[in-house]
Formats: C-alpha cells, structure tokens, sequence
C-alpha cells in the first residue's frame, strides 16, 4: 500500500513538469512579491547542473534571491578524491561569508548533499556521515548567529541511485548506503530541530526513468525536486 502511494505520488509530480510554471506558481510568486526570502543553497553535481534542482527552484520562486553553492562532487565531510574543496565541511565557513556578502542575511538554508559520500570508496565509512552532518549544521548554527539571524534549515535527502549495474563500481551498492544514510539523516533533523524533507521515497518508485546514468536526474528529475522543495517551504516559510 505505501509502495502504491509513492508510485501515486511521484506520477502526480511528473504529470505537473509539463509545465514548468504554472499559472498558480506565478500567481503566488506576484502576491508574495513583498515577501522575498534569500535562500543559501548547498548541493552537488545535481544542485550545479545547469537544469539542476537549484536553477528549477529559481523557476517557481522567481521573486526569492537564492544563492547557489553547489559543487560538483560535493561530500557532507569527505575529502572527495582528495580535495578539501569538495568537502562541505572544511568550506561551510567559507560559504556562509560568501552568501552574507551576497544576500546580506539568510532567510533559508537548503542543502542537498550525501550522494558522493556514498560512493564505494566510502563504504567503510557510513557510520561518521551522520556525525559529519552535525557537526556541519553546528557550523551553520554558529555561523548565523554571529551574523545575528536565525534562517530555517532544511535537509533534503540525497536522491536514489540506480542499479549497480548502470551506476558502476564508482557507486556499486549505492542505493542501499544512501537508504540507510536517509534514515539516519531524518532521525538526526529531528534531533536538532530542523526539517527533513524526504524526496528520496517520492522519487524511488520512478527513479529509473529520471535518470539516464542512475546517478545524475534529467531535467524533468530536477523539476520534480524542486517541486517537492516548493511544496514544503510553502508551510514553513509563511511570515518570515
């Protein structure tokens, strides 16, 4: 039955994207035009794509300043083939001064990050992911209150992979890592008060006919993210 339900859900979305805009997206986009909200957005190859889920977020929220630091290869903690610069841990500090430079304060931070961290080269290391997150909204946390503003902050959970043998052994595995990696995520947004915004079990059942590679979502794929994003800042982001 819950199956069944997904499977109902993620057609509903899918039957949207055919129009990127709706009529109603941009009839709420002109009645909250005085209520703009600066968004931070954090993410990978999916977020820095140029139809990723942060540029189809822009589209339904035309009136919000988002800005965008998403890096392909982007881990919560892990130094991603060596490089600190795909470590979001070591750079939040970083990232946070560039956006209060560029927003001036933050209304609202998004991240959609893990998907590298579940790469087969980490597989030993799944346990210390969510540790590396805490440590990652403490860091924010911290952050935004020296710059004396207190933004909501939404994990939105890493995307499912495709079968293994499409995503390779750069990901072999992957699908099962980053289920357990969700879990634990939404336990831990619990924890620290922050939302989780589940889009991995709306995408699953439809999952293969978003992405070509099984890791990466087409267009389409990205809309529906953003959709789903959409659909729960409408509840917590009213009268800020």
């Amino acid at each position: 039955m819950r199956n069944l339900l997904l499977t109902s859900i993620a057609i509903f979305f899918l039957a949207v994207l055919s129009s990127n805009i709706s009529g109603s997206d941009l009839s709420q986009s002109k009645r909250h035009k005085n209520n703009s909200l600066n968004i931070l957005a954090i993410g990978d190859s999916n977020g820095a794509l140029p139809e990723g889920w942060v540029t189809q977020l822009k589209k339904l929220r035309s009136n919000d300043s988002i800005f965008n630091i998403s890096v392909s290869g982007n881990t919560i903690g892990f130094y991603n083939n060596g490089r600190k610069s795909l470590n979001t841990l070591a750079n939040i500090g970083a990232y946070m001064n560039k956006a209060y430079a560029k927003l001036g304060k933050i209304d609202i931070v998004i991240m959609m990050i893990g998907t590298n961290d579940c790469k087969s080269v980490f597989r030993d290391s799944l346990s210390v992911i969510p540790g590396n997150m805490k440590k990652l909204i403490d860091e924010i946390k911290l952050n935004v209150r020296i710059h004396k503003g207190k933004p909501l902050i939404f994990i939105v959970s890493p995307p499912p992979f495709g079968p293994d043998e499409l995503i390779g052994e750069k990901y072999a595995g992957g699908l099962n890592r980053v289920r357990q990696l969700n879990e634990t995520l939404a336990a831990l947004a619990a924890d620290e008060n922050i939302q989780f915004i589940d889009s991995f079990h709306i995408l699953l059942p439809v999952f293969n006919t978003l992405s070509a590679d099984g890791v990466h979502l087409i267009p389409d794929g990205q809309m529906m993210i953003a959709r789903i994003i959409q659909e729960n800042l409408k509840y917590f982001s009213k009268g800020r």
